[in-house]
Formats: C-alpha cells, structure tokens, sequence
C-alpha cells in the first residue's frame, strides 16, 4: 500500500468559518503599532503594499475564498495574480489570530492547493522550476555531483553508510548557489567545533519540497518528502539538522506525520551549544549588525531569541534592530515562490527591506535564512551598497 502524508487531507472548506467571519477591519495590513514607533513602516503585507488593491490583502483574497466556497465567481487572471504574489510570511495571521481567531494564511496556502487541485493554477509561471525538479530533484536545476560542491574539503560522515547522531541536512538553496557555498561550510564547521556527530546525505539528498507546498501542489510535495523519509529511515537517525527555515518548517509539520524524527533549525543548536560551553566564541567581530527574522524561522516556528542570543554572545558585535523586528519583521522578498515569477516586485520587497537597515543605522544584515541572504546579496551589489549580510553561522566561525 502506497504510503500517504495526507489522508485524508485537509481541504479549504474545513476552514469556511475564516474566510467568512472576515469583517474587513485591516488589522492584518499592518504592523503591531506600539512595536514600531515610525509609521513609515507600518504597512507590513508585501503584496498589498506593493499592489495597492484590496484583493492583494488578506481580507481581499478571504473575500475570493468565501466567493469561490458559494460558487459566485469564477478564477482569472487578477485572482491568480494575488493570490500567487501573496508571499505567505504569516503577517497577516499574527494579527488577526489574537483578535478574532482567525487563520488567513492558512486559508491562502489551501485555497492555492484547491488551484492546483482545479486546474487554474499559473502553472505556466514555474514551468523551469518544475522542470529543474524532474531532472534533478534540486528547484534550481544543479545536478547532484554539484550540490555536494560545497562540502569537497570538508571530511563529512556519511550518513548512510557511517552511524552518525544527526542528519545534516543541506537544501535547495545552499546546494545550489557558489555564493552560499562558504555559509554552508560555517554551517558544517561551528558544528563540528562544537562536538555534534552528525553526518549528510550528500548527493542523494532530494529537495525538502518546502516550495512545491508554498505553490500548493501537495501530492508532488509528498514525493518528495517521502524520498527523504526513506533515506532518514536508512540512515536510522531519528534528529535533524538544517540552516534552512524552509526545509526546517515542512519537517516539523509535515514529515513529522508519518516519521518518528525531530528537526531544529541551527540557530537552535548553536544556542545550546554556547549555553553548555562547547562552543566559546572569543574572536571580537567589529561589525554593527542588524538581526533580520526569516518569517519561517520567526513567525511560523517562534524562533526569535534563540539568534539573538547568540549573537549576543559574539565578542564586538552591536546588535540593533529594525523597526520591524521579531513578529513584525518584513518578509526578504522570497516568501511564497514569488521570487521565481515576478522579480520586479520581489525586489522592491528586498529593497524595502534594505532601506529599513539604512535607516536604524546597520552596517551589516545578519540572517539565519539562505534565501534571504542570496536577495539580500544580489539587492546590495545592484545598489552598489557597501553594507554587508551574513549567515548567522558565519558569524559564529569568525568568532571562534
């Protein structure tokens, strides 16, 4: 018998009771107020700031939701339009939640499987993507002999032929990029300075399917997944490790249903390492930093002061904040796959959110996401900025 992650699944008319319960009060395109004292950031939904139309907010694509339910209107191209420029960061849902109980991300991330499930998905917006995926199992097409690249000077256990404590696992984005290559190895390197047995899968690691879920494509998702499940149970670890917020979430959520294993994002871990003394950085890094919360690693697990504690710990480094910061920070510009389709308006997202460090007076941005670091990079070298963005790990091997 086929094994299933979902079944039976949930489905958008589970939750008829969000999308038709929405009032319209606009909670949700803002900020907490009395958490951010200018109010030249409190507008804080990408794609509604950014479209200027009612259907780009929350309450515009409940709206749609609550329409498509009582079969009143039929999807077009403005519907696919914001519903898929919706960059899923949870903004929304930690402003309504508290107030009236109500769950609109939930309800986008189902109504974009039910599109899928419909047939009037933009399928033809990842088209490369998908294609990347079927002939590589990697969202940016790299072949696996090059996702290893990275780890070439490393000696790194292998985890299905060595019995290792933990699975290091690496993901789409630092496998994929040469820019990220050094972070990874930071990754690698703070763990093992700080005495974790863990080993990686190498080149038959797949992609989480972390993206393919955000598109609302489910049952390709569960492919994929279930391949990783596969080589989890072969390696006989049961705890995993990654930098990836992404691969993080879809873990915890949605591997957990059908595997007996536990994951944790790095932060996590190089936290309890400087607690328990295995690692002791002492190296001064004379940089005055900005801590940027990736909305999957903040919003979706609570992860906010796991980070900041460790940076609190590297010897000269100034920590400030943005404006928007732990529950009201501004997604990077990659949430929800928009990035992959629409570039324009991705970056003026990352722009946003640059112009934010400026204003608090960073000199650098540092990050636990590689995604947000990859746009935060290629943001800063198209300005021609001189600041500088770090993965949380870097920070962490210059100081030791």
């Amino acid at each position: 018998m086929k094994r299933r992650m979902t079944a039976p699944r949930e489905v958008l008319a589970e939750l008829r009771e969000d999308f038709s319960l929405c009032g319209k009060c606009k909670l949700c395109q803002a900020v907490m107020a009395q958490q951010c004292e200018d109010p030249r950031f409190w507008r804080n939904c990408p794609s509604g700031t950014r479209f200027r139309y009612e259907g780009y907010y929350a309450g515009g694509k409940l709206e749609m939701a609550r329409c498509l339910d009582l079969a009143e209107i039929e999807p077009d191209e403005m519907m696919k339009h914001a519903l898929y420029a919706c960059m899923l960061c949870g903004s929304c849902q930690d402003r309504c939640y508290p107030v009236k109980q109500l769950h609109p991300m939930w309800v986008f991330e189902l109504l974009r499987e039910q599109a899928v499930q419909d047939g009037w998905w933009p399928e033809g917006w990842f088209a490369e993507t998908y294609d990347n995926l079927e002939k590589t199992d990697n969202v940016y097409g790299v072949p696996a002999a090059k996702r290893v690249a990275w780890a070439k000077d490393l000696k790194l256990a292998d985890a299905l032929s060595e019995k290792v404590e933990y699975i290091l696992f690496v993901g789409d984005e630092y496998s994929a990029f040469g820019s990220l290559a050094p972070r990874m190895k930071a990754v690698a390197d703070v763990l093992d300075a700080g005495g974790v047995d863990f080993g990686i899968l190498g080149g038959k690691e797949v992609s989480s399917g972390a993206l393919l879920l955000q598109l609302g494509d489910r049952d390709y998702f569960e492919t994929f997944a279930l391949a990783n499940i596969e080589l989890f149970e072969k390696a006989g670890v049961k705890e995993i490790i990654t930098a990836d917020p992404h691969a993080c979430t879809v873990f915890k959520e949605e591997y957990t249903k059908l595997a007996d294993i536990e994951a944790y994002h790095v932060s996590q871990i190089f936290n309890t390492l400087i607690h328990r003394e295995a690692l002791k950085p002492s190296k001064q890094v004379k940089i005055k930093a900005v801590y940027h919360d990736p909305c999957r690693l903040g919003r979706r697990m609570g992860v906010f002061d796991e980070p900041r504690d460790v940076l609190d710990h590297v010897p000269g480094l100034e920590l400030i904040e943005f404006e928007r910061a732990r529950k009201n920070a501004l997604c990077c510009g990659g949430g929800g796959g928009a990035y992959l389709w629409e570039s324009e308006y991705a970056r003026w997202v990352t722009d946003e959110r640059l112009f934010e460090a400026e204003h608090v007076g960073a000199g650098a941005i540092v990050t636990a996401c590689p995604l947000c670091v990859r746009l935060f990079e290629d943001a800063l070298k198209a300005k021609k900025s001189k600041m500088k963005v770090y993965d949380l790990a870097e920070v962490i091997a210059l100081a030791l």
